[in-house]
């Protein structure tokens, strides 16, 4: 077996959880973190982390990890592997307290609620138990974003979660209490793991309701369906993760792999790079480039860009004049570059690429129906949803989206102090 420093030397720098082990095999510790490599090398880095985290570092032996796509399929994760095993070092971290659940009372209206071992009705539904309290907030912030829930009884007023938008407020009438009992089953179906069933099920109701002409009540839906399929992005279970550790390395594989035949590119794709222009009317103009590293979001390569020559709306000269500076820097070059757009931003972007003869794939993808522009088809290439191939290129254009956008707000921000 590897020496201790030689494992946490492999470990790496992406989300999953990590478990710590003594030199008899036994698990002493389970935790996660976004940054695998970075959290576990923290606990050698400091002297004093308090007596019973120096006797967890004292004792490990080993160290192991399983890679996960989520910060949510982290957290459940984590959950299970300690509700399976109790780890020592867990369970002492809870202060001697009984375990803390998620429970969702059984009447008229079910209540949304952490709870204790001990304060847990059999007619209850729980989840858990969970590490930490913090832990346990977490994933309910996550949950109460896409599906407002209760956490009280009937009161004179409506609570402050009423006023955010966090709580339907049940007790207003008998419809709304119904409504909000069909909420809390799609809690339950999101706790248990049947994401994917849960939003075949709401697809199913936003087309009734936009059938019946209820838009409102449908675009709701939407909004449920858009923020629940980002928490879930290609999610998957604690058991497949445990029954399969190597999955997030083995579907990364395969949809690079679908990536290259869908695209007929010579070898597979090991640097991906994305790119977005953000501006109002031409100002603060920002331009972003965002990287997968073997069909991994990769946020170390990321660069941004405030747009120099260009202060009227035209996202193709933007375009252009990113690509240039790009080209002249010297940074890893790409197998292929996905412009966020469509025939006319892939053109834009060819014409620099062209001109200082940049050996590269370049493809766009735009928006409105998510098809894939390239050089050498007069047509897009439609692809359909569960392609992992337009997963892969949607992730990219996302991600460049979401970079872009906030530096532009952060442009916009000083120039209005100014």
């Amino acid at each position: 077996m590897d020496s201790l420093k030689s494992q946490i030397a492999k470990l790496p720098k992406e989300a999953g959880i990590y478990q710590f082990f003594a030199g008899d095999g036994t698990l002493l510790y389970v935790g996660k973190s976004v940054d695998i490599k970075k959290r576990v090398k923290s606990y050698f880095a400091h002297k004093d982390l308090g007596p019973k985290t120096n006797k967890l570092v004292r004792n490990i032996a080993q160290v192991k990890y399983i890679k996960v796509f989520s910060e949510f399929e982290a957290l459940l994760l984590e959950s299970e592997l300690i509700r399976i095993h109790k780890p020592f070092y867990n369970v002492a971290a809870r202060d001697d307290k009984s375990p803390i659940y998620i429970k969702i009372t059984k009447g008229e209206v079910p209540l949304v609620q952490t709870a204790r071992k001990t304060t847990i009705s059999p007619k209850d539904y729980t989840k858990g138990p969970f590490p930490s309290a913090k832990t346990t907030y977490a994933v309910l912030r996550m949950v109460r974003r896409i599906f407002p829930y209760c956490t009280h009884k009937k009161d004179k007023k409506p609570c402050l979660y009423f006023h955010l938008g966090l709580c339907p407020e049940p007790y207003r009438s008998e419809e709304a209490k119904e409504e909000y009992r069909r909420q809390v089953a799609k809690i339950k179906r999101l706790l248990s793991a049947n994401s994917k069933f849960l939003i075949s099920d709401l697809v199913r109701e936003m087309k009734d309701l936009s059938r019946a002409q209820k838009y409102e009540e449908a675009a709701v839906v939407k909004k449920q369906i858009e923020k629940l399929e980002y928490l879930v992005a290609t999610y998957h279970t604690p058991r497949e993760f445990l029954e399969q550790p190597t999955l997030v390395d083995d579907l990364t594989l395969s949809r690079l792999k679908d990536f290259q035949k869908a695209l007929d590119l010579k070898k597979l794709p090991k640097r991906i790079e994305c790119y977005d222009i953000s501006n109002i009317m031409g100002t603060n103009a920002a331009g972003s480039m965002v990287v997968l590293t073997n069909g991994k979001v990769d946020k170390g390569e990321y660069r941004r860009f405030k747009i120099k020559f260009k202060h009227t709306p035209n996202d193709y000269e933007m375009m252009r004049e990113v690509l240039t500076r790009r080209i002249f820097n010297d940074w890893p070059k790409p197998d292929v570059i996905v412009i966020d757009g469509g025939r006319g931003h892939l053109n834009a972007a060819l014409s620099i690429v062209n001109k200082y003869k940049y050996q590269t794939t370049v493809i766009s993808l735009a928006k409105r129906l998510e098809e894939i522009y390239t050089p050498d088809k007069v047509l897009p290439l439609s692809l359909p949803k569960e392609s992992p191939a337009r997963q892969i290129a949607q992730v990219a254009r996302d991600e460049a989206h979401r970079f872009a956008i906030t530096y532009h707000r952060k442009l916009r921000s000083k120039n209005f102090l100014k």
